[in-house]
């Protein structure tokens, strides 16, 4: 089903002139979906923002939104990191809030499609931390013992758009010979400082999450 068929309510601009502006942008000619664009768009500067950004892509996600998600949860492979978790944070916060405010989607589906965007970008960047200290020669092949706990809103699969996530790293050192297990262990927190970074660094294309070790 189209999230334009799902539709069960509509937003009202607060800026009617401007979410006109970024649905002739988009270019859609279907009146309702025009109304949901500039609706959407006349409320917020941050959809706003997102739609004219991904014009392109957005027309197609409205005609198969479960697929457009599921497509936007795996990082785009010809794009450095960074830049495919902003992308990916960008269309999945926009087609969300769409769903949102077009009363298609419940409000469990709201949260776990954030919950999923954290999921895959928290995975996906610690990969790359842990690669980067292998090709360093810091760290064995396969796994180390390192894992990742989610808590607070994340953990119950509960973030919202403005959410930061709280996360827990712990090693199991018991995995590794007693004269390795400081080199790893070392390793293993400079992955975890990668990780953190990729997701939570501001660049010309935004974050990702804010996330915090601190629990």
């Amino acid at each position: 089903m189209t999230l334009i068929a799902a539709l069960t309510s509509m937003p009202r601009a607060y800026h009617p002139e401007r979410g006109r502006e970024v649905a002739d942008a988009v270019g859609l000619t279907d009146a309702v979906a025009r109304d949901l664009l500039a609706g959407a768009a006349g409320c917020s500067p941050y959809l706003a923002s997102l739609m004219e950004k991904e014009a392109a892509w957005l027309p197609g996600a409205l005609d198969a939104p479960e697929t457009a998600l599921a497509q936007a949860l795996v990082p785009a492979p010809d794009m450095p990191l960074k830049s495919a978790l902003r992308q990916a944070k960008r269309r999945v916060a926009l087609l969300t809030a769409l769903a949102d405010l077009g009363g298609a989607w419940s409000l469990e589906q709201v949260t776990d499609a954030l919950t999923q965007l954290a999921d895959m970008a928290c995975e996906a960047a610690l990969q790359a931390g842990l690669a980067a200290q292998r090709k360093r020669g810091k760290l064995p092949e396969g796994e180390v013992g390192l894992f990742v706990l989610a808590m607070g809103k994340m953990g119950a699969a509960e973030l919202n758009y403005s959410s930061d996530i709280d996360l827990i790293c712990l090693f199991d050192e018991t995995r590794h010979a007693p004269d390795d297990y400081p080199t790893i262990r070392n390793a293993c927190v400079k992955a975890v400082q990668q990780m953190c970074a990729t997701l939570s660094d501001l660049t010309d294309e935004g974050y990702v999450f804010r996330t915090d070790l601190r629990l």
